[in-house]
């Protein structure tokens, strides 16, 4: 059990680390944070924080900097959450536009969420298990070129281009359009590729002369519709993050970024209530120890989830980090589940 002066210079060292990356000593304690102990009484302390594991001594300096415990005492009991009135408007404002897909609402509130936090962040829309085709519609962008847009009834949305080489491919595209609408509305994505075989590709290879490369095309895009729910906002800032100066660390956060099974363990219906903090070796990426992974799951309907992550160092604001994650994904749940109920009316 920490005294209530080793809760202070804990906290104080936590959070002014977070600010500088530069490791803290006593005097910085006494004369920023104004302490009223002495410098011997402070570094005294600091040692004690240190043999029980919240503080670590680099090699380079005298002071400390939190160790993996640290942080999580400090964000387990130190830290107290709070989101500005100036910022609840500014979300309030942006997601009150309802003229918008799911996918595009939850896209949004990725790029918000990075720009107030200036980190990485990962949203994973709602599993296709919950979705069902709603139609495929054609939409002319050149005299050439057309565009299907596939539509479910989540409001997710794909689109594949096609380029027009004459009438006859026009009305066999139109064709396809047509026996996928007839037969595969209210299918579940997850479903789609299986009926796709077995349903529509016998119809269309007896109706259509070039059946096998218009069914392969949506087929793709149906695969891509199945599996691409992972948005990324703000990779690049952490770029400017000086824990990754190192370009092999660096290297192994992109390959993790490009990699969507990383983020499979942020899976929305395995994620608790409320917010969750994975610290250091407990992140999704692996052999990066210092690595920090903030999420909290929102519902998008009755019975589908989404999630939002805010990825950073271990050296991040976690006060702040934390408390945007939980209000952006309290307001983005209450905005999508408001959504799924005017679908259903």
């Amino acid at each position: 059990m920490l005294t209530a002066r080793q809760l202070l210079i804990l906290k104080c060292i936590v959070e002014e680390f977070v600010e500088t990356a530069e490791p803290v000593g006593s005097k910085t304690l006494m004369t920023k944070y104004q302490l009223p102990y002495s410098s011997a009484t402070i570094r005294n302390e600091m040692s004690f924080l240190e043999e029980h594991g919240y503080l670590e001594k680099t090699h380079t300096s005298s002071g400390r900097v939190p160790s993996t415990d640290g942080y999580r005492f400090y964000v387990d009991t130190l830290m107290q959450p709070n989101v500005d009135d100036e910022v609840k408007n500014q979300v309030s404002m942006i997601l009150g536009n309802r003229h918008r897909s799911l996918n595009e609402i939850i896209k949004e509130s990725c790029q918000i969420l990075s720009q107030l936090t200036h980190l990485t962040t990962v949203a994973l829309g709602p599993n296709a298990i919950y979705e069902h085709l709603q139609n495929i519609t054609l939409v002319p962008l050149s005299e050439h070129t057309v565009t299907a847009i596939i539509v479910t009834d989540k409001g997710h949305v794909e689109n594949r281009n096609f380029n027009i080489k004459n009438n006859a491919y026009m009305e066999d595209l139109t064709s396809c359009v047509n026996v996928m609408n007839e037969l595969l509305d209210g299918t579940p994505i997850n479903q789609v590729a299986f009926r796709l075989e077995r349903d529509v590709k016998p119809i269309l290879s007896a109706r259509i002369k070039e059946h096998e490369v218009l069914f392969n095309a949506f087929l793709e895009a149906f695969m891509k519709f199945a599996n691409n729910n992972v948005y990324f906002s703000g990779k690049e800032n952490l770029l400017y993050q000086p824990e990754y100066d190192d370009v092999n660390k660096l290297r192994r956060l992109v390959s993790a970024f490009e990699n969507s099974q990383s983020w499979k363990s942020l899976e929305p219906i395995a994620l608790e209530d409320g917010v969750t903090v994975r610290i250091g070796n407990d992140s999704p990426i692996q052999d990066l120890n210092d690595v920090s992974v903030i999420s909290a799951s929102f519902k998008t309907g009755n019975k589908s989830k989404g999630s939002i992550s805010v990825i950073g160092p271990t050296r991040m604001p976690y006060e702040r980090v934390v408390s945007l994650v939980e209000y952006i994904s309290k307001s983005l749940e209450e905005v999508l589940v408001d959504y799924d109920d005017k679908d259903d009316e």
